[in-house]
């Protein structure tokens, strides 16, 4: 046999093959000390994988299993998004964020503020006509701009 003949050693392991086969697989063997190594490599890996085979069947599941798999399933459908979101937030995460919170907000609270005594307040006039609403107010509006004005232009 002139060809290498890995390629059927699984089924010349197996017993797959033909007497004729397997003899003629063995004559070859004797002479290939390539195909004599993947024949030893085969039955490693063949070994190795009876291994991850079961010796005895798992056990069957009670009905007490089913039912407490399908009340895991409608806790799961029923639960807001909020609990699902508090429920994956781990401590090692809500901590620093939390410790962020504060800070932020320490440093908003501690911030000072410059404010210009003269500074006016300026609203461009659409604005400031869109928040009256009656000819009463926007007369009383005017006449407390006006006031304002002068105040401002005294101080000066």
């Amino acid at each position: 046999m002139q060809r290498h003949v890995d390629a059927q050693l699984e089924e010349y392991l197996t017993g797959e093959l033909s007497l004729r086969e397997q003899r003629e697989i063995r004559e070859h063997l004797r002479g290939c000390p390539a195909c004599e190594r993947a024949l030893a490599e085969t039955r490693s890996s063949r070994s190795y994988l009876a291994w991850l085979v079961p010796e005895e069947a798992p056990p069957v599941p009670g009905p007490g299993f089913y039912l407490r798999v399908q009340g895991a399933i409608e806790r799961k459908a029923e639960s807001s998004w909020l609990a699902e979101l508090t429920r994956s937030w781990q401590p090692q995460l809500a901590y620093p964020l939390l410790l962020l919170v504060l800070l932020s907000a320490a440093w908003t609270l501690t911030m000072e503020v410059e404010a210009d005594d003269d500074a006016l307040v300026v609203l461009p006039a659409t604005q400031f006509s869109a928040t009256i609403s009656t000819e009463a107010e926007r007369l009383l509006s005017r006449d407390l701009v006006m006031a304002s004005l002068v105040e401002a232009t005294e101080g000066d």
